[in-house]
Parts: structure tokens; C-alpha cells; sequence
């Protein structure tokens, strides 16, 4: 009975994950009359706003339920999909890309924490790698399997179609986060005024803090890449079928890193991720970086399967890092730590993408890329040795 439940919130978070629009967001801009720079841009928004969310629903989910919090998260995301389903322009767009960032934080800040509490309750603490793993395999899976059948369903019958969809399989993953047992907190949460307070006194302690900037390097680098992945495509002119299968791939390979994760969770080790991670990642810019000069489809496809590889690999780390942080505090700070980590990869992602817009304008995009790799190097080698001479928690 307790894997059902827990079947149901994985079926719930895939429905979520099953993104119709993602695999194609780029021609759906461009059918509202933006441009490539507006996505980046507007992509920016989406981090800025997700920081400005992260304090406050790490607040909310700490003093209501955590199925609360995913009920509200779900139900911006459907109020989404009808109001592009039906309008369209410039603010429409931004305006829905807020309110998804909004959404989005809420889920993200909800969803490991009612695991985690709702393992607890049935004494299986123990096993949150392996039940966080296969959670992280369900949304990568449905966003992999969009890929594909968002573009077809684009292709075929054009982006309302892919809307209409969308709003069907909310509406039953909202019924089915209803379905899941309500686990409230221990005791209410800390006041915001204390909940502020008790964020910095989290992020003094070192075991925590250089991870968490280590994985928001690593997350936000992976965000570039993902985004990246269409403007390149087109550039290269391929055809918009291969959206799909990019898409697919990249997500598919996520899906991977969260049944390895389950898997294969006592033997893996977050610290010795570390360094490897940072070479993978030099190496992925410098791919980048050579598809800007060759538009030969088969080398561009060779290379962003290469990246989508890596970005499997970050999430690996991730998910691990994750389960690791969820051991620092108590059931009452569980929202206030996932707040901090997904601040700071927030903050980072927004950085990059926001000064996209001038970089890319006033300077191209080969040196954009440039810039973004310089800033990753300058970081990282400030916390790989950090982050690397912190022990493994027994």
C-alpha cells in the first residue's frame, strides 16, 4: 500500500513532467511573432522570478502541507495552459512564463520533501536515494516522451492541439495529487522573520554550502546547454522532426540517471563525481563552441547527444546531492533547505540567460558562449577543491 501511494505521486509528477510544448517552444515563440534573443530573455524572467518565489514557498511549505503546495503548483500550471490555449502576444508569453516559474518552485520545493516526509512516517528514511531516483526516472520520462509526441502532435495539428493535451493530462494529475495521503509537519514552521535566520544559519555550515554552489554551477550550465539545444538546431537548419528526437534523447538519458540513482545507490559517491564533472563540462563547452563553425547535421547531432550524456551525468549529482541535503535538518526546515539550493542554481541561471540578451545582441553568440565558459572555469575552480575535501556522510 505504501508503494502505491508513492506510484501514484511518481504517476502524478510524470503527467506534470509531459511538457507537449517544450520540445517546440522555440517555434511557438516565433508563432507570436518573439525571436531567439526573446527566449533567452524571457527564460531569464523565468529564473529572476523563481529566486524572488524561493524564500516564500520554502516559508509556505514548511507551515502547510507539502500535497498542499504541489495541489496550488499544479493548478497554476493548468490556469497556464488555457490562457496560452486561447491568447497569445508578447505579455501573454511572459506572463505565463512567471506564473510557471512560480509553479515550478512550488513543485520543486514540495515534491522531495513530501518524499522524504512521507518515507519518514513509514520508517524507509533510509531509502530516499533509491524512491528520489525513480521519482527524478517519471518526470524525465514524461518530459523525454513529449519530445516526441509533442512534435508530432505540432507538427500534425499545429500548437493549440498541443495545448488542448496538455490541459487533459494536468487536470488528471491534479486528481491523482488528491489522491495521495495529506502529511502535515511536525510542528509549524518558523516565522519568516526566523525562517530567514534560520536559512543563513543552514548556509554557514560548509558541508552544505559548497555543494549547493557546486550543483548551482553545474545546474545552471546544464540549463544553457538544454536551451541552447533549438537555436543551434535551426542554425544548422535541421528539420523540425529532429526537435523531437533531441529532445527525447536528452530527457531520456535524465530518465537513466534516476533509475542508475535507484539502482545503484550504494555504490555510488557524490565526492567522486566532483572533478570528473568539471572535466565533462569544460568539454561540453568546447563542443558548443565548434558547432557554432560546422552546420553538417550528422556532426551537430553527434555532439548534442554528447552534451545530453553530460547533462545525465549532472543530474546524477543532483539527486544525489538532494538526498544528501534532506539530512542536515528536521521536518520543519525541509521546505527552507530546498529554498537555499534552489536559490542559488536559480540565481546563476538567471545571470546567464538575462545577459544573454546584450552578449548575444551586441557581441554574437560565439562569444556569448565564450564569456559563459570563462565564468564557469572562474567558478569552478574556486569550488571543485572546496567542494572535493568534504567527507562522504556515513
Amino acid at each position: 500500500m505504501h508503494d502505491f501511494q508513492i506510484w501514484k505521486l511518481n504517476i502524478a509528477l510524470f503527467l506534470r513532467a509531459f511538457l507537449l510544448l517544450s520540445p517546440v517552444i522555440l517555434l511557438f515563440y516565433q508563432e507570436n511573432g518573439l525571436t531567439v534573443q526573446t527566449l533567452f530573455l524571457f527564460q531569464g524572467i523565468f529564473y529572476v522570478v523563481s529566486i524572488l518565489a524561493e524564500i516564500p514557498v520554502g516559508y509556505l511549505a514548511d507551515n502547510i502541507s507539502k500535497k498542499d503546495v504541489l495541489l496550488i503548483s499544479f493548478g497554476i500550471f493548468l490556469f497556464i495552459s488555457v490562457l496560452w490555449l486561447f491568447f497569445k502576444g508578447f505579455y501573454i508569453i511572459l506572463a505565463g512564463e512567471i506564473l510557471f516559474a512560480v509553479s515550478k518552485v512550488m513543485m520543486d520545493n514540495a515534491m522531495s520533501g513530501y518524499l522524504y516526509d512521507y518515507l519518514g512516517e513509514n520508517e524507509k528514511s533510509e531509502k530516499m536515494v533509491r524512491y528520489w531516483g525513480y521519482l527524478n526516472f517519471f518526470l524525465a520520462c514524461g518530459t523525454a516522451l513529449a519530445g516526441l509526441a509533442g512534435t508530432w502532435t505540432f507538427l500534425k495539428y499545429g500548437y493549440r492541439s498541443v495545448l488542448t493535451l496538455e490541459v487533459f493530462l494536468i487536470i488528471i494529475s491534479l486528481l491523482l495529487v488528491l489522491s495521495i495521503p495529506n502529511i502535515k509537519s511536525s510542528k509549524v514552521g518558523p516565522k519568516i522573520i526566523n525562517h530567514l535566520k534560520s536559512a543563513r544559519e543552514i548556509f554557514k555550515n560548509e558541508s552544505i554550502r559548497y555543494y549547493v554552489f557546486y550543483s548551482g554551477v553545474l545546474t545552471s550550465c546544464s540549463i544553457l546547454f538544454a536551451l541552447s539545444f533549438q537555436p543551434l538546431m535551426q542554425n544548422a537548419m535541421f528539420p523540425v522532426f529532429m526537435f523531437g528526437i533531441i529532445a527525447f534523447s536528452n530527457h531520456g538519458i535524465r530518465a537513466l540517471s534516476g533509475i542508475v540513482a535507484g539502482k545503484f545507490r550504494e555504490r555510488l559517491k557524490i565526492r567522486k563525481m566532483v572533478l570528473p564533472l568539471y572535466f565533462f563540462y569544460i568539454f561540453a563547452f568546447c563542443l558548443i563552441l565548434s558547432i557554432l563553425h560546422f552546420s553538417n547535421i550528422v556532426y551537430v547531432t553527434s555532439v548534442l547527444l554528447i552534451i545530453c550524456l553530460i547533462i545525465g551525468v549532472q543530474l546524477l549529482f543532483a539527486i544525489l546531492h538532494v538526498s544528501r541535503l534532506h539530512r542536515f535538518v528536521g521536518i520543519e526546515k525541509r521546505g527552507n533547505i530546498m529554498a537555499i539550493n534552489n536559490f542559488v542554481s536559480r540565481f546563476m541561471a538567471a545571470g546567464i540567460l538575462i545577459s544573454s540578451k546584450f552578449f548575444i545582441d551586441k557581441l554574437g553568440l560565439e562569444k556569448f558562449y565564450l564569456i559563459s565558459f570563462a565564468v564557469f572555469l572562474a567558478a569552478s575552480i574556486y569550488l571543485v577543491p572546496k567542494t572535493y575535501k568534504i567527507k562522504e556522510l556515513v
